[in-house]
């Protein structure tokens, strides 16, 4: 008896995903609860375990192809060597006199030509005939690979590349990353606008807050949490920053869920902070504390970062000292915070030294007129540098 493996859905918002590792190996044995195979979706990767003991019998889907949730990608089988074969609705078992695997080259398909999803959308886009592509899948079944290996052969026509290097395939969180940047810039009308910010007050109400906060939640302010929550605030004072453009029309949202983008050693991921305007900051920076561990053990799901409305992105731990960012689309803004830096300013006609930091707005001008960015830029200013309302 053979039992499928299927693509899981992992959070509410998940609709696909592609397989990034197989733990085992075809024939090998797996316990129920041993990790399986690892499958990455919104730039998040999540290892997957055997819901039951059994050999692995097929491997349906191939390491980098993404299949819908509820697809077969596997067969687990309870005999050691046994053959079976998925037919679209139940396992076959396959006799030992019955040869299977690919078939060779001219035999018929059958009506339907086998192929992955990717395979049969990549196969379209570049106007190929599945019928004339060999195939390296399991019961003949055409993967990306097939569709690559015919790429490469054209390829190899057009002579050596102009110099040496070395070619590292990105991952499907790349992949992601690559997508969304190129959609944030395709689809939106990015515009930019820069405030100084005199960060002196906003620093000192993290030191006398900080203490507390700590001892109320056990984790360390920073100040991002209190920048969060100046945004916030200066954001529900102009609901027009809060929005997503859509062929309907201009969405307002009602709260405001605050994308934080943060880097991992796989790339960027943007998880959320949901209705952080109701909360005090002491609750930002636990949930930001956890979000940030979640994070870096690969524990976040879909769901932790779906749903944005406006995302903030900071650099400042680096040194730098200003930047623009990428709309987080469908967002219509994002901000991007640099360094805080000590530079002469000039206050009351002398020059001082003071704590100073540039933001950087980055917005869709569809949506938001550069008046009304100014007018949230100025307001954004004011309260950071007179953060009164922060409180615990």
């Amino acid at each position: 008896m053979a039992t499928p493996v299927l693509m899981p859905k992992i959070g509410l918002t998940m609709t696909e995903g592609m397989v990034i590792e197989w733990k085992k190996k075809e024939g090998e044995w797996v316990d129920k609860g041993e990790v399986l195979f690892v499958v990455e979706t919104e730039k998040v990767a999540f290892e997957v375990e055997a819901a039951q003991s059994g050999f692995l019998a097929r491997i349906l889907v191939q390491v980098d192809e993404t299949v819908p949730v509820g697809e077969v990608i596997g067969l687990l089988t309870e005999k050691e060597g046994e053959k079976v074969e998925w037919t679209g609705k139940t396992p076959e078992v396959i006799p030992e006199d019955r040869k299977s695997g690919p078939p060779e080259a001219g035999t018929d398909r059958g009506k339907k030509i086998r192929a992955t999803p990717m395979a049969r959308r990549l196969a379209k886009e570049r106007g190929l005939d599945l019928e004339s592509l060999s195939s390296s899948g399991i019961g003949g079944r055409i993967r990306m690979a097939d569709l690559e290996s015919t790429a490469g052969t054209d390829a190899a026509t057009q002579g050596p590349p102009e110099a040496a290097g070395r070619l590292v395939k990105p991952s499907g969180m790349r992949k992601i990353i690559a997508e969304k940047m190129m959609a944030g810039k395709r689809d939106t009308a990015h515009t930019y606008m820069v405030a100084s910010i005199d960060a002196t007050r906003i620093l000192e109400a993290r030191e006398t807050l900080a203490p507390a906060v700590e001892k109320e939640t056990g984790v360390r302010l920073t100040f991002t949490d209190v920048l969060m929550k100046i945004t916030a605030e200066a954001i529900a004072s102009h609901p027009i920053i809060n929005t997503r453009w859509t062929p309907e029309g201009i969405l307002f949202f009602d709260v405001i869920h605050m994308g934080m983008a943060m880097a991992l050693d796989e790339g960027l991921i943007v998880p959320v902070i949901r209705d952080i305007g109701s909360k005090p900051v002491s609750e930002i920076a636990r949930t930001r504390a956890v979000i940030v561990e979640r994070g870096r053990a690969g524990k976040l799901t879909p769901d932790d970062m779906k749903g944005s409305t406006f995302t903030v992105s900071s650099l400042g731990m680096y040194g730098v000292e200003e930047f623009t960012a990428i709309i987080n689309v469908p967002e219509s803004a994002i901000l991007a915070v640099g360094a805080v830096l000590e530079k002469p300013v000039v206050v009351t006609k002398e020059i001082v030294v003071r704590p100073v930091m540039k933001l950087t707005l980055s917005y869709d001008h569809r949506v938001i007129d550069g008046a009304k960015a100014a007018e949230f830029m100025k307001t954004l200013r004011e309260r950071m540098e007179n953060p009164s309302s922060v409180v615990l």
